[in-house]
């Protein structure tokens, strides 16, 4: 008997009176809820907000998340409408449930944690808030089944009522965001995007090729000369500069001040309106008339996001500015992260310590084939191929890569360890003194095929960094800056102590090698440095969806060791900012 009572309770699980149109009725809305919540809305609408940041559009994705949320929806239902009986209920209550806590959770519950690096968010500090919104989830969770344990009838009208509101609010919102990014589209440039076609092309004349490895400071490269002794043997004709200053210790403005010689008022101009406008002034339009006009044809490998919010104010400068139309592709590791991102909006706070997402992670998720996607992949293609000459007389490379920035990836043979940047931002495989070494070994492979092709000579180098080490206050800031004008020869390499500070100085250096000169005193320096590194200071109002909210200004004279003091006695002028891109 007691055999016979638990298999009828066992059967009970998946069977039951509601005939299996009933079950697929009610099964719709909280299947759709779910699918629609998590994997339609919450990329397109993460896309239609980071529309300055990336340079693609919500437009662009939605056939593929229509698809995404399809075959979602499809599963979920199958899933709920096949059993009868109380697992039926129970999908159907589990469903509603999750539905109805995301959207409390992106609506109303996420604190304002800023970027999403991993690091330096204090996340103990906010284990009674973890505490509490896990509570509010599990009572959310519990709702369905209380009330189905009291009233099937209720229940039935909940779901459907609950699936309902959630699909048709957030239908609303985003339909008016699509229709925003429609007419923003219209104005602006989304299919603009950096070719990668002529990387290893040179031209057969004179040639400026920039190398800039993010984030390496001086220390970094006395670290790796330690370790490598000889890597910089084949840099004899080059001057180092071991005193040098940033103005700001972040890869945004640092890029666009570097390649501009514009700075940023923060406090009055926001960041987007900066990067855009900084390509537009006379200065700068003065500086690459000029490398046209001595037929320079001007190829950057770099991300387009960090450049300029609308990529069409670079047209006439970038010589590798491309349009792709309607001919690209999907990205699928960038689209994984984009729905790792919606996840991170609508998951409990106790999830959100384990992901690590950057602006740049989902940037490149709209591509053409030869488009470039990530300071990566100047390796590869250094590992694939040799340098050519193309077609154009002189040409001017901008090489971005990713220097001493973490994660470490490639050994000092320059080659790629580990190709993703999963599990994590903080998952290293090389050391730091290696990952140098390699991209110092794929740059000296560079200079060797410029010596076999005979065009060394007439080629200026410069190897930079757009700021050092930002990790904490007593890191070395100071950036590395190595110049070999056209023409210079010595023995062994040059090293000078005198201050310079490297936006200050780079244009200047290229105009001197455009007059084919050997001139090291192209640029006078002010008698005061200044250098300026995001902060956040409860002081002032915060930024919405930003980790600083102002900028903490360095002004000293000397050498980088009167920065670390002013760093370490909190020595600096405060400055509000409008914006912020991190």
């Amino acid at each position: 008997a007691e055999k016979k009572d638990f298999s009828t309770k066992f059967k009970t699980l998946f069977t039951g009176k509601r005939p299996f149109r009933k079950r697929l009725l009610l099964a719709l809305g909280p299947s759709l809820a779910l699918s629609f919540t998590l994997l339609f809305f919450g990329p397109l609408d993460l896309s239609y907000i980071s529309r300055d940041y990336v340079t693609y559009s919500a437009l662009d994705i939605l056939p593929t998340a229509a698809m995404i949320t399809g075959a979602a929806f499809l599963m979920l239902l199958l899933a709920s409408v096949l059993p009868g009986g109380k697992l039926h209920a129970f999908m159907i209550s589990v469903y509603s449930g999750i539905s109805l806590a995301m959207y409390i959770q992106g609506a109303f519950l996420n604190p304002d944690l800023g970027s999403l690096d991993g690091q330096t968010i204090n996340w103990p500090s906010f284990s009674t808030a973890m505490a509490v919104n896990l509570v509010i989830w599990l009572l959310i969770l519990l709702i369905p089944h209380m009330i189905h344990y009291f009233s099937v009838r209720t229940w039935r009208h909940f779901v459907m009522i609950v699936s309902a509101a959630l699909i048709l609010m957030q239908a609303v919102s985003l339909t008016g965001k699509l229709i925003d990014q429609a007419k923003l589209d219209r104005s602006r440039h989304n299919s603009l995007y950096l070719s990668t076609e002529n990387m290893l092309k040179v031209g057969s004349e004179n040639n400026i090729a920039v190398f800039l490895l993010d984030t390496t400071s001086e220390s970094d490269l006395t670290k790796m000369t330690e370790k490598y002794p000889d890597r910089l043997s084949l840099f004899h004709d080059f001057t180092r500069y071991t005193n040098a200053n940033t103005h700001y210790m972040y890869t945004v403005p640092s890029l666009v001040n570097l390649l501009t010689g514009e700075t940023w008022d923060c406090e009055n101009e926001s960041i987007r309106t900066y990067m855009n406008q900084a390509w537009q002034s006379e200065k700068t339009k003065a500086f690459y008339q000029t490398l046209t006009k001595e037929g320079y044809e001007r190829n950057f490998y770099m991300l387009l996001a960090e450049a300029a919010s609308d990529p069409a104010v670079l047209q006439g400068i970038f010589s590798n500015l491309k349009s792709s139309g309607k001919d690209f592709t999907i990205n699928r590791t960038a689209l994984l992260k984009l729905y790792k991102l919606s996840c991170y909006r609508y998951f409990p706070l106790t999830m959100k310590p384990f992901f690590v997402i950057y602006t740049t992670d989902i940037s490149n998720l709209i591509s053409a084939q030869d488009a470039m996607n990530s300071e990566w992949d100047f390796i590869t293609r250094m590992n694939e191929g040799p340098l050519s000459r193309g077609d154009s007389r002189n040409t001017f490379s901008f090489y971005y890569l990713a220097g001493t920035h973490k994660p470490y990836r490639i050994n000092d043979r320059g080659q790629l360890i580990h190709s993703d940047l999963e599990p994590g931002f903080n998952t290293n495989y090389a050391d730091m003194e290696d990952q140098l070494a390699g991209f110092f070994y794929l740059i000296e492979n560079y200079i060797r095929q410029l010596k076999e092709m005979d065009l060394y000579d007439n080629t200026g180098i410069i190897i930079l960094a757009d700021h050092g080490d930002n990790s904490n206050k007593a890191a070395d800031h100071q950036p590395i800056y190595l110049v070999k004008m056209p023409g210079e020869k010595h023995d062994e390499m040059t090293l000078r102590t005198d201050p310079i500070t490297i936006q200050d100085r780079f244009i200047p250096d290229i105009m001197a090698m455009l007059k084919q000169e050997i001139n090291r005193d192209n640029t006078t320096e002010p008698a005061e440095h200044w250098s300026q590194a995001y902060a956040y200071d409860e002081a002032y109002p915060p930024l919405q969806g930003a980790r600083f909210n102002v900028m903490r200004e360095f002004r000293y004279s000397g050498d980088g060791d009167e920065l670390t003091k002013k760093w370490l006695n909190d020595d600096y002028i405060t400055i509000p900012m409008k914006d912020s891109f991190y």
